[in-house]
């Protein structure tokens, strides 16, 4: 569920992934793990509130 919160708000926010990714200067592929939360630990946890704050989500 919260991988469809992030594609709608990238969506929403007419940006794409590989954006965000390049805007934290992460691969593709690590941000869609974060989103698919396959990434897990303190550090992944810290990014993901990173990329929902850079969204925008709640």
């Amino acid at each position: 569920m919260l991988e469809k919160r992030f594609k709608k708000h990238l969506i929403d926010k007419e940006v794409t992934q590989k954006s965000v990714a390049d805007h934290f200067g992460w691969t593709s592929q690590y941000l869609r793990q974060l989103m698919a939360g396959k990434t897990m630990g303190p550090a992944a946890d810290k990014n993901l509130q990173s990329v929902k704050d850079y969204l925008g989500m709640k």
